[in-house]
């Protein structure tokens, strides 16, 4: 049969322990600490979560640098160049790179460290720099787009007498006169040419009359126009061309006589000027 059991046997479950969030959080927070306890800071310092306290520790580099300017500038033109150039140049450290293929000029303002007193070097940051880009100018892009084409008679006509203010020699009156004479020969028969002494052609054309026109060509032509946007004019020389077309008439055109050689020298002459308002030594040239 059986007993009830006496009070002292009767037992009371004890209960389980309250559960803090935030207790686990952070143990996770360690946890992820510990799997990963190398951290880059914002100022370029790397540091290391040590177990105690897990406090943030700096883990010592001798070859950290100290902070330091990161700007790589691109400027438009040769006064900013040499206003931004001037404010943060270091002596005995700062040069300029021009590079032709590229044409662009760069003044490196951290470049490596040269002690004069010591003779030695020491490498430099290299990561602040002031570029001057050289743009070719609206009128030269505007010839450019003719240069090296043959074009219908009215069209390189009208060509000629919209962009004649460029022209120096021959008289930009005579080439716009010349412009209206090669559209007054559009739908004439092409007949002959002619080279004259001074190397000038003289075109030979017929209507249905029979009613006789020449055209003059000069051999070459003038203009001035600057090659790179917010530089000086250059006087470019430029070749007529010409031949004649299924229609009866012509095609006209022209060709740069030594133009390269021209914007390379050029060139030169701009990145020179630049390290001569800068004071700094120019090297001629890019990065391998």
């Amino acid at each position: 049969m059986a007993t009830s059991p006496t009070p002292a046997e009767t037992k009371t479950p004890t209960p389980a322990p309250a559960i803090d969030p935030r207790a686990a959080l952070d143990v996770a927070i360690e946890a992820a600490r510990l799997a990963a306890p190398i951290v880059n800071g914002n100022d370029g310092q790397t540091y290391a979560f040590v177990p105690k306290g897990m406090d943030l520790k700096p883990i010592p580099d001798e070859f950290r640098l100290p902070p330091h300017i990161d700007a790589a500038l691109c400027v438009d033109d040769r006064a900013s160049f040499g206003t931004y150039a001037k404010r943060f140049t270091v002596p005995n450290q700062s040069l300029i790179t021009a590079d032709i293929d590229r044409g662009t000029i760069t003044a490196r303002l951290d470049w490596h460290v040269e002690d004069t007193e010591l003779g030695a070097h020491a490498a430099g940051r290299t990561s602040h720099s002031v570029t001057l880009a050289l743009r070719e100018s609206e009128e030269m892009k505007r010839w450019n787009a003719m240069a090296g084409k043959m074009h219908p008679q009215a069209e390189f006509a009208r060509f000629l007498e919209e962009n004649s203010v460029n022209v120096t020699y021959p008289e930009a009156a005579q080439m716009v006169e010349l412009a209206r004479d090669f559209e007054a020969t559009v739908g004439q028969t092409y007949r002959s040419s002619v080279r004259l002494e001074n190397g000038d052609r003289r075109l030979q054309f017929e209507n249905e009359s029979k009613a006789r026109a020449d055209l003059i060509i000069p051999q070459k032509f003038t203009i001035s126009v600057a090659i790179y946007e917010g530089e000086a004019p250059q006087d470019i020389t430029a070749l007529f061309r010409w031949k004649p077309s299924a229609g009866d008439g012509v095609q006209l055109g022209f060709v740069w006589h030594r133009l390269q050689l021209q914007k390379l020298a050029h060139f030169r002459e701009i990145a020179t000027a630049c390290g001569e308002d800068t004071g700094l030594p120019v090297i001629m040239g890019r990065m391998a």
